[in-house]
């Protein structure tokens, strides 16, 4: 495979990972369970991520996967119709999605517990969010 032209995706994913509050590239590799020489060749511009990588970096660093893609793969997204992405969410927001998908690492009861905890903790806040309708 020839040269990557250089696409800027390194400095993107250096200040992601910053942003997203990891000291070091090591750090995040390590959360995001990938080997540290991966993620540096990432910021290198020596390769670029893999769309499943992707999907497991994103949600990490408060991303969605689309506006990853765009940064990785600006040159692959050229002759695509422009796409409106959503606004993006907070990285506790993809985390708390992980923890209670099916594929979730944790068992049905803590899933359950995790969603009756989170929902009684934004109650307080939902009246600010959007109005309640009257039954």
């Amino acid at each position: 495979m020839g040269q990557l032209t250089p696409i800027g995706f390194g400095r993107y994913l250096r200040d992601a990972i910053h942003d997203a509050g990891f000291t070091t590239p090591t750090q995040f590799a390590r959360r995001v369970g990938t080997d540290p020489s991966v993620v540096l060749r990432w910021i290198a511009e020596e390769q670029r991520p893999t769309i499943k990588s992707i999907e497991r970096i994103a949600p990490v660093l408060g991303k969605t996967i689309h506006e990853m893609v765009v940064a990785a793969y600006p040159d692959r997204l050229a002759d695509q119709p422009e796409v409106e992405a959503g606004p993006a969410r907070h990285r506790l927001a993809y985390e708390l999605a992980g923890l209670l998908a099916d594929d979730s690492p944790l068992s049905e009861s803590e899933r359950q517990a995790l969603v009756v905890e989170t929902d009684s903790l934004l109650d307080r806040y939902r009246p600010q969010v959007r109005p309640r309708r009257s039954a």
